[in-house]
């Protein structure tokens, strides 16, 4: 079996988020739709994962995260954040395997 010892130590967070949102497809958009469309609140998101970077400007979150690689990130800019939540405080993975 491979030997995991992790290196550095990320908390999870749980990130609530305004999304920013297009709407209609290619071509022109009737515009009482668009109208309709435009007044409905954007949505808002939630991630959870490892934080890999967190300034005054952006959160940066991986979903799964090795000692060399990690899986997608995710950039959430700050002022489009409306809730975090730590779930796991930083800490190590210990030695595995």
């Amino acid at each position: 079996m491979t030997e995991l010892t992790m290196k550095e130590h990320y908390p999870v967070e749980e990130i609530f988020w305004v999304d920013a949102e297009t709407l209609g497809d290619t071509g022109w958009m009737d515009l009482t739709e668009a109208k309709e469309a435009a007044s409905v609140p954007p949505p808002i998101m939630r991630s959870v994962g490892y934080v890999l970077v967190s300034n005054d400007d952006w959160v940066a979150i991986t979903d799964a995260i090795g000692d060399k690689e990690c899986g997608h990130v995710t950039k959430i800019p700050v002022y489009m954040i409306k809730r975090r939540q730590t779930l796991v405080e930083a800490q190590p993975m210990g030695h595995m395997g």
